[in-house]
């Protein structure tokens, strides 16, 4: 998600249960998504996809990655991103 999210950010996020009911969409969250017996964690804007009810599309804040349209049976776990926190130190 770069610019947004780097590397070493923090993120305070809330589960939702209602992968369907509870999406604020156009909104940025922690996703868990089975794909071909691998589990992948990912942190993208989720938004309506033109595929129908059944599927959502992510899309990334980086204009270098496509959207991509994920069924909902492939989601595992699903977050609403609530704050980021970045930590610049200097020694």
């Amino acid at each position: 998600m770069y610019p947004l999210l780097k590397s070493g950010d923090i993120v305070a996020y809330k589960a939702i249960q209602d992968f369907v009911n509870e999406v604020f969409w156009g909104e940025m969250y922690l996703l868990s998504i089975s794909m071909s017996g691998e589990e992948y964690v990912t942190v993208k804007f989720v938004q309506k996809s033109e595929k129908g009810d059944d599927y959502i599309k992510l899309v990334s804040q980086n204009q270098h990655h496509s959207p991509k349209d994920i069924h909902l049976s492939k989601v595992l776990a699903m977050a609403l991103i609530k704050a980021s926190i970045r930590i610049n130190s200097m020694k």
